[in-house]
């Protein structure tokens, strides 16, 4: 299987939910490592949470910025 993002982190903001989660899922499914964040920290966590289950590398975190 060729995957174009191996070996490569995707850091994705807005991965809550909409275009930031679809954006999150399709850089994992492209074989990178992504980083997954929103200022909705239950929500971001839950997702990375999925793509872990889905046998992807992620991981969640709450950003804030001011």
């Amino acid at each position: 299987m060729n995957l174009p993002y191996a070996n490569k982190v995707a850091l994705v903001t807005g991965a809550a939910s909409g275009l930031g989660l679809a954006t999150a899922r399709a850089f994992a499914e492209a074989g990178a490592a992504v980083v997954l964040a929103d200022f909705r920290e239950d929500a971001v966590k839950a997702e990375a949470q999925k793509l872990i289950a889905a046998s992807h590398k992620a991981i969640a975190g709450a950003l804030r910025c001011a």
